[in-house]
C-alpha cells in the first residue's frame, strides 16, 4: 500500500502551528426601504392601500441578533361608510426594532450562504398629522343632518397633531449581492390604539397599518473577518504510527541472521534474493496532499499539478487503485463540514477521471472535521495508492 502527502508530514517534527478561517464581523449598517401600507378599514382591500416607506440605522452584534432605530411612515387611507366617503392623514413613526435571523439561528452562520430570513418586534412612537379629510366629512355631515353610524361615523375624531404608540411584529428575507450589500423584502404590521383613525371600532379594537416593503442593507464596514487559529498538533500523528507499526521490518532484521547461511553461499544467496524486484517494480509512492482555500472546494491549479505524479503513476502500475480522503476544519456545524470534505475528496476525484484514470480505481470518503495544528491539513484533501 503506498500513500502521498502524509507520509512527507510525518517526517517533519510535531509542533504547535495555525490556520486561516473566516467568522463572522459585528457592524453597522443602513436599510432604505419603500413600499405599500395596508391599514385595516371598512372598504375593499385595494381601497385601503397607500404609499409606505422606512429608513432605519442599526447594528449587527451577531449572527443572530440584531438592533435597529428607524422612522416610517407617509400615508393612511380609510373610508366613510354612511355617506361613503374616502378620508387619509399623514404620520411618521419612530421604531426601536429587535431583529432576529432564523436562518443563522437554526443552521448556524456559514460565511458562504446567501439567503437570511429573519424576524422582527419592537415599539413604536406614532405622530400622526394633517387629519383634515376626517374633520371636513365630519363638518359637512354635521352640517348636513346626517347623524353618525354606530362604529362607522368619527366617533374618535382627532385634530392637529397626535402622539400614539405603537407595537410591532414583522419578518423579511434577504440575498446578498455582495458581502455588504443585500436585497430585501419584508412585511410589518404596527398595531395602534382605537383612535389613531378617528373611529371607535367594535369592542373598542386597535387599529391596524401592515407594510410590504422592498430595500436595500448596506453594511457600514466588513461583515466578516480573517481569523488564525492556533492548534497543538498534526493530524498526522495517526499515519506516523501506522507506519510506526509497519516498521516492524525488524522481520527483515530477523531474517538477515540467517546471512550466516549466506555467507557460507554468497553468490548464490544474492542471487535469489534479487528476484525482490517485484517491489522496484512496483515503488512505493508517497501521499500526495493537495490544499484548499477556507470553506471552498475548489482545486486550483497550482494545487491540481500535485496530482500529476499520481496519474502517472496509476497509468503506468495497472494493478494499484487509490484512496482520495477530504478534511475540513472545526469552524461552522459539523453536517457542513463533513459535505465539504466531501466535496474536496469529490473534486480530487473529478481531476483524475478528466486526466485520463478510471472512476473504477478510484474511491473518496469525507472525513469530515479535523483539529489540525497545521494551517493547511485541515482544508485538505488526501490520495493514497492502494492495492487492487
Amino acid at each position: 500500500m503506498l500513500t502521498l502527502a502524509l507520509a512527507l508530514v510525518g517526517a517533519a517534527p510535531a509542533q504547535a502551528q495555525t490556520r486561516d478561517s473566516v467568522a463572522f464581523q459585528p457592524h453597522w449598517f443602513v436599510q432604505p426601504q419603500v413600499g405599500v401600507g395596508y391599514h385595516v378599514g371598512e372598504a375593499k382591500f385595494s381601497k385601503l392601500l397607500s404609499p409606505a416607506a422606512q429608513l432605519s440605522v442599526g447594528r449587527q452584534f451577531s449572527p443572530v441578533f440584531g438592533l435597529r432605530l428607524g422612522a416610517s411612515g407617509w400615508e393612511a387611507r380609510n373610508w366613510q361608510t354612511h355617506p361613503v366617503a374616502e378620508y387619509k392623514w399623514n404620520y411618521v413613526q419612530a421604531n426601536l426594532d429587535a431583529t432576529v435571523s432564523l436562518t443563522n439561528l437554526i443552521w448556524g452562520w456559514d460565511a458562504d450562504r446567501k439567503w437570511n430570513v429573519y424576524g422582527l418586534a419592537g415599539v413604536g412612537l406614532n405622530i400622526a398629522f394633517k387629519n383634515d379629510d376626517a374633520n371636513c366629512l365630519a363638518a359637512m355631515n354635521e352640517s348636513a343632518g346626517i347623524p353618525a353610524l354606530a362604529n362607522g361615523g368619527f366617533e374618535k375624531l382627532w385634530d392637529g397633531t397626535k402622539l400614539f404608540p405603537a407595537g410591532r411584529l414583522g419578518a423579511g428575507i434577504e440575498y446578498d449581492l455582495s458581502e455588504r450589500v443585500a436585497l430585501g423584502l419584508e412585511y410589518n404590521a404596527n398595531v395602534l390604539p382605537d383612535k389613531w383613525n378617528s373611529k371607535k371600532g367594535k369592542n373598542d379594537n386597535l387599529d391596524w397599518q401592515q407594510n410590504l416593503l422592498v430595500g436595500v442593507k448596506i453594511a457600514l464596514g466588513k461583515t466578516r473577518k480573517h481569523i488564525t487559529i492556533k492548534e497543538p498538533a498534526p493530524v498526522v500523528e495517526q499515519p506516523k504510527s501506522v507506519v510506526e507499526k509497519k516498521k516492524p521490518a525488524a522481520v527483515v532484521e530477523k531474517k538477515k541472521p540467517t546471512a550466516v547461511v549466506a555467507e557460507k553461499k554468497p553468490t548464490a544467496v544474492v542471487a535469489e534474493k534479487k528476484p525482490e524486484p517485484v517491489v522496484e517494480k512496483v515503488p512505493e509512492m508517497p501521499e500526495v496532499k493537495v490544499f484548499f482555500a477556507a470553506s471552498s472546494s475548489k482545486l486550483t491549479p497550482a494545487e491540481a499539478e500535485k496530482l500529476q505524479p499520481v496519474v502517472d503513476y496509476l497509468k503506468k502500475y495497472g494493478k494499484r487503485n487509490v484512496v482520495i480522503s477530504g478534511y475540513a476544519s472545526t469552524d461552522g456545524k459539523k453536517a457542513y463540514n463533513q459535505r465539504l470534505s466531501e466535496r474536496r475528496a469529490k473534486a480530487v476525484e473529478r481531476w483524475l477521471i478528466d486526466n485520463g484514470i478510471d472512476a473504477a480505481r478510484i474511491k473518496t470518503e469525507g472525513k469530515g472535521e479535523v483539529d489540525s495544528g497545521n494551517s493547511k491539513d485541515s482544508r485538505s484533501a488526501v490520495a493514497k495508492i492502494t492495492e487492487k
